[in-house]
């Protein structure tokens, strides 16, 4: 973790947003699951919009993935579509239970990062969370 939630809560309330959760063991796809879920809409996450800390990438690619990575990734692959180009590295870093307390919030706050957005509630639950 690199800077504290506060501001971009702070920010958020300001702004009238209602949802949001910060970010930690379940890994980003999990908690986005869980949002949608609980909110009755569905989610597209932007792949390359989401940062990746320096070393990430070499680590995914070298094989260092922890098991409770895996395990949050076969928990919400069931409801998880990913578009062609979305590799299994893709989807475990946005799966990453070594996460450590990123803010997610629903709706467009003005100064932070836009990595997705919501849609209508698809027809098929395994739609929930679509990544492209």
């Amino acid at each position: 973790m690199t800077q504290l939630n506060r501001d971009a809560s702070q920010a958020a309330v300001a702004a009238g947003l209602k949802a949001a959760t910060d970010v930690t063991g379940f890994g980003l796809l999990g908690h986005l699951y869980k949002m949608a879920r609980a909110s009755g809409v569905g989610a597209v996450i932007d792949r390359s919009a989401v940062p990746m800390v320096s070393g990430a990438a070499e680590a995914l690619r070298d094989g260092f993935v922890s098991g409770g990575t895996r395990r949050n990734l076969d928990w919400v692959r069931p409801h998880l579509t990913a578009d062609s180009g979305i590799t299994e590295e893709d989807l475990l870093f946005l799966a990453d239970a070594q996460t450590s307390g990123g803010l997610l919030v629903i709706g467009e706050l003005p100064g932070y990062p836009v990595i997705g957005e919501t849609v209508a509630l698809p027809e098929r639950d395994e739609e929930l969370v679509r990544v492209r």
